[in-house]
């Protein structure tokens, strides 16, 4: 049988005078039982009884407000200490642009580029008259085939 709690125990946790343990174990309770939720319901109007009244809701936003500029204002003076970490000069954009624009004025004086270029210049010369005829040969080979089709259709026309 699950044990009940008493009035003084619900107005214990209405106060919030209990451990987290025991809170917890309370509102597991609380969901299974309905003598202990109006025991619990009992404890909270007590509880609110207690508690100061507002009045005048105004005068009471007003204070809450002014509470909260108060902490701001506290949290502002005091001072978030947070190392600034400087970059070394070889990790800034600026020397990896000077850098690459050293390296490519020195390839450039070298002649690398140039020499890059006609490299390349003389494999494409090198390769296209090969290309050229064998797209020439191709276009010859391809003439004659569709020829030989065509003379072949028109001779098996004649036969019938």
């Amino acid at each position: 049988m699950i044990p009940h709690y008493s009035f003084e125990q619900w107005l214990e946790y209405a106060k919030d005078e209990l451990d987290e343990g025991k809170r917890t174990q309370m509102e597991d309770h609380l969901y299974g039982c309905d003598q202990c939720l109006d025991l619990y319901v009992q404890a909270v109007e007590v509880q609110e009884v207690e508690l100061p009244s507002i009045s005048d809701v105004a005068a009471f936003t007003d204070q809450i407000m002014l509470k909260i500029s108060e902490e701001k204002e506290e949290a502002a003076d005091i001072p978030v200490l947070q190392p600034k970490k400087k970059k070394s000069f070889y990790q800034s954009s600026v020397f990896h642009y000077a850098l690459a624009a050293s390296i490519t004025l020195v390839l450039m004086s070298t002649g690398v580029f140039q020499s890059i270029i006609k490299h390349t210049e003389s494999i494409q010369k090198a390769e296209m008259p090969m290309k050229q005829e064998e797209v020439k040969v191709g276009f010859v080979n391809k003439t004659f085939s569709w020829l030989d089709t065509f003379d072949g259709s028109t001779k098996e026309e004649k036969k019938k």
